[in-house]
């Protein structure tokens, strides 16, 4: 394996000192099998002049991804960096055939105890015997304080030379009532110990499992499922009253540190910028929340103090140690808080001192991670609130094949001067966000959706609409930062999956099955968002973009897993990795059910029925199973994207189980109605959801029966494509809202016809042909187009970059189709035989699977029922 280098430069003027970096990085096929064979290297100055000596760097090594055989495809590394400011450093990532360098690997306090059966732990300085106390509060609307209660107790998760991991997770239950225990609210608590134990990073979740009551399908605030509380707060206090002490804060416009009478707090109340104000702060009365503008200290009795962005370091110093806190993306994750006192610091993620209580609406989640460190350092924290970001060689990334498409030496064409404009600080992403202040705990790294401002009059305020995940920005962003290494790609990445695995999933089991664990819709097409936060329909909207809809929840035409996949592969993040899976059984449940006897009842109904009345008519219907549109595109990239994750068969096996029951070789076309544009548009998310599926099988060397079978019915469908599609806008009568971003959804039609012609080398020509002629239409009218910079365009754009880059090689030679796809290359026409035979699975899957108790929770759900 060549040496893998990772790029580290320090661009906010800070001098980092023991900062934990985590680092995702890919690996070609075959190349290492086993993480003891990975060492991280640094050269650093000798002791001669001009002399540079490798050293190990301690790291621990973490499989992510492996290769059909075995071989790791993505490994996370975790270590610890000095950097000073404006400074960069090369390490890198070797194969050691013989012995590997060996890194130092120093003794671990044990200066972690916990609590029983409570979330709270004691933090003890690794050179003394000074202690802190760390209690983690929920205050009720009321004032009530509700204790917290561990469902599962305080474990080790991890332990490594960099680090080590413990994890919680428990209840707040209600203090009062008669006696039984009510949980008003779930947490989970992660707690990794880092630099010898001298840091403390503490990830708090809070949670609230309950279904919104959303009736009529609106989810405004205000709803009865959603939790109010005054506050949540981890206490840090000491475990000594030893003077003198002082307790300090940086940076402030005041003095940096104060005796031991003074007392200090730094409260971040809004972004700051001049749209602090903006109603997309409103509660539930449509008031905005906030009070001020930026940020205000207080120390002691002097007047308040502040300025527009905080990003704070909170310390507590006594004669011999000093331990200090802070709270990352403190500013943008508004409110947040910093106090301390003659008692120690809070650290407060949802403070009390606020105009109202905080909603965190049925389903939804926050996650915010604080961090504590012992020692004299006034520098110690710095890098927690401007983390550093590594960057790999984009031609490594090439080499190991893991993004589809890329290629690192790609000369940068019309496609690509089109998606940097979403880095122009002008009218980029970044710009986007201050328009309608898209900052705040809930708002924080969703986009603006520009786009539904385009048919409001002159100078009036821009709606209030987020974009959600629609066509999957994260793994855009994630894209473009392999591709360019630029580090703002890496912060839109970041913040927007950070977004949506917390506040865009609905995270309930006790709603509709084809709801719970769903992603939400971005706002509504053209209309102000109002109360319902970041959840489609609002009961302010008495209409809605869609024709005779008012209201509905998450659904599968929603589904974006890719770009969470990808954040896990480059950051390690795990919630991302879990919601990868959780999207992937709710995608299953959506489209395969859960058993029960009504259930089966509604599917014959709605699936079954049809086609019944349509043989009695003497009609031919198709016998496919799934729907031809983008929800069942989706369907099949989640599983895809499980299977890549987990390398369990079962997902790809329901992939390819799906794809038979969707599409076939001899599909009569004529009956798809696919120029029907705006309700047959979508099958070209299928069709690509479909290439992905043939270039993994081909890519891990499976060109199988089923890949055979999937091959033939895409060839069918680009040959049609190629002779019968048209651009979009060429007749605009047909569609509701004609402008620009139709022009940029052609663009799915030219990648497609690039991704034939690699497939296809009898036809390559043509289809290479074609492909380019939409593509150059595509560039040609968005380059002078005056909507080019709204968000869906853009990501629409980037979504589907790539494959005119570098089209697919010829594919190698594959067996003769098997049994199982002889089988599936039966006629695609329904017959009496096979709807019988259907019907009767359905009821007989609905008889074994009757429940009294899932049968009326299954229509309790439906009939909003508690």
């Amino acid at each position: 394996m060549t040496p893998i280098s990772i790029q580290l430069q320090e661009h906010h003027g800070l001098n980092r000192r023991r900062e934990r970096i985590r680092c995702g990085v890919p690996i070609a096929r075959s190349q290492v099998h086993q993480t003891e064979e990975l060492t991280l290297t640094s050269m650093e100055q000798g002791p001669g002049q001009g002399e540079r000596k490798e050293t190990a760097v301690p790291c621990d090594v973490t499989v992510t991804g492996r290769w059909p055989d075995g071989s790791l495809r993505w490994v996370l590394l975790e270590f610890l960096l000095d950097l000073d400011a404006r400074q960069s450093l090369t390490l890198q990532l070797k194969h050691q055939q013989g012995p590997a360098l060996q890194a130092e690997t120093p003794s671990w306090p044990d200066n972690l105890q916990f609590d029983d059966n409570q979330p709270s732990w004691r933090f003890n300085a690794p050179n003394n015997d000074q202690k802190a106390r760390c209690s983690l509060v929920l205050e009720g609307e009321d004032g009530t304080q509700y204790r917290g209660a561990l469902d599962t107790s305080w474990a080790l998760a991890g332990k490594g030379l960099i680090s080590r991991r413990f994890h919680a997770s428990g209840y707040f239950l209600d203090p009062r009532g008669d006696g039984k225990k009510k949980a008003v609210a779930h947490f989970q608590c992660r707690l990794d110990l880092l630099d010898h134990g001298r840091t403390l990073a503490a990830e708090i979740c809070l949670h609230n499992p309950r279904r919104a009551r959303h009736s009529g399908g609106l989810w405004d605030l205000g709803d009865e499922g959603s939790l109010r509380f005054r506050s949540l707060a981890l206490h840090v206090d000491r475990e000594s009253a030893e003077r003198p002490y002082q307790v300090w804060l940086k940076p402030t416009p005041l003095a940096e540190s104060r005796t031991s009478s003074d007392t200090i707090s730094l409260l971040q109340e809004s972004s700051g910028f001049d749209n602090w104000h903006s109603r997309n702060h409103i509660g539930a009365d449509g008031v905005s929340r906030p009070r001020f503008r930026g940020y205000r200290v207080n120390i002691g009795n002097q007047p308040p103090e502040g300025g527009d962005q905080a990003s704070p370091i909170l310390g507590f110093t006594r004669a011999d140690t000093t331990l200090q806190a802070s709270l990352e993306r403190f500013w943008q994750n508004f409110p947040s808080r910093l106090g301390a006192d003659s008692d120690g610091l809070v650290i407060e993620l949802f403070p009390g001192d606020t105009a109202d209580c905080h909603e965190l609406q049925g389903g939804e989640r926050k996650t915010r991670t604080a961090y504590l460190h012992w020692g004299d350092d006034a520098q110690a924290l710095d890098w927690t609130q401007q983390p550093l970001c590594p960057v790999l060689e984009p031609a490594h990334v090439e080499t190991c094949q893991v993004f589809p498409h890329f290629q690192a030496d790609a000369k940068p064409g019309a496609l690509e001067a089109l998606i940097q404009r979403g880095l122009d600080p002008d009218t980029g992403f970044f710009a986007k966000r201050k328009i309608i202040d898209e900052y705040g705990w809930r708002n924080f790294g969703d986009l603006f959706a520009d786009h539904e401002t385009l048919y409001q009059e002159p100078g009036e305020p821009p709606l209030i609409s987020h974009y959600n995940n629609q066509y999957d920005p994260i793994q855009g962003f994630a894209r473009q930062f392999a591709l360019t290494g630029d580090q703002r790609w890496y912060e839109l990445m970041d913040d927007l999956a950070c977004h949506v695995t917390d506040i865009d999933i609905y995270h309930t089991q006790e709603d509709r099955s084809e709801y719970n664990n769903g992603l939400f819709w971005h706002t509504d097409h053209y209309l102000d968002a109002h109360t319902a936060t970041h959840r489609t329909f609002s009961q302010h909207n008495h209409t809605s973009s869609t024709p005779g809809q008012t209201g509905g929840g998450p659904a599968a035409e929603h589904c974006y897993t890719s770009g969470l996949l990808y954040h896990y592969y480059l950051t390690g993040n795990d919630r991302s990795r879990d919601a990868v899976l959780e999207l992937a059984e709710w995608m299953v449940t959506i489209h395969e059910g859960q058993g029960g006897l009504l259930e089966q009842l509604l599917a014959l109904k709605k699936q079954d029925v049809p086609k019944l009345k349509d043989l009695l008519q003497g009609k031919a219907p198709l016998k496919h199973r799934y729907p031809f549109t983008r929800g069942t595109g989706n369907y099949l990239n989640a599983l895809l994207d499980a299977w890549l994750l987990t390398g369990e068969s079962r997902w790809l096996a329901r992939c390819e189980s799906v794809i038979q029951g969707t599409i076939h070789p001899d599909d009569n076309l004529d009956q798809r109605d696919l120029l029907d544009v705006e309700t047959g548009w979508s099958y070209l998310v299928l069709l690509a959801s479909l290439v992905k599926y043939l270039n993994l099988k081909r890519q891990f060397d499976r060109t199988d029966g089923p890949y055979q079978f999937a091959l033939s019915a895409f060839r069918h469908y680009a040959q049609w494509m190629r002779t019968h599609e048209r651009p979009f806008l060429e007749d605009p009568e047909p569609l509701e809202f004609a402008n620009d971003t139709w022009v940029a959804q052609d663009i799915r039609k030219a990648m497609l016809m690039y991704q034939a012609g690699g497939l296809f080398p009898d036809q390559r020509t043509d289809f290479l042909a074609q492909g380019k002629h939409w593509l150059d239409q595509v560039t040609d009218t968005l380059t002078d187009s005056p909507e080019a910079h709204f968000t869906r365009i853009l990501v629409i754009l980037m979504q589907n970059h790539g494959p005119h880059q570098q089209p697919l090689p010829v594919p190698c030679q594959a067996p003769e189709p098997n049994e199982q796809a002889i089988a599936a290359l039966s006629t695609p026409v329904m017959t009496w035989s096979h709807l019988l035979a259907r019907m009767t699975r359905r009821l007989i899957t609905g008889i074994v699977g009757f429940r009294p108790a899932r049968e009326k929770a299954w229509l309790n759900a439906r009939l909003d029922r508690s």
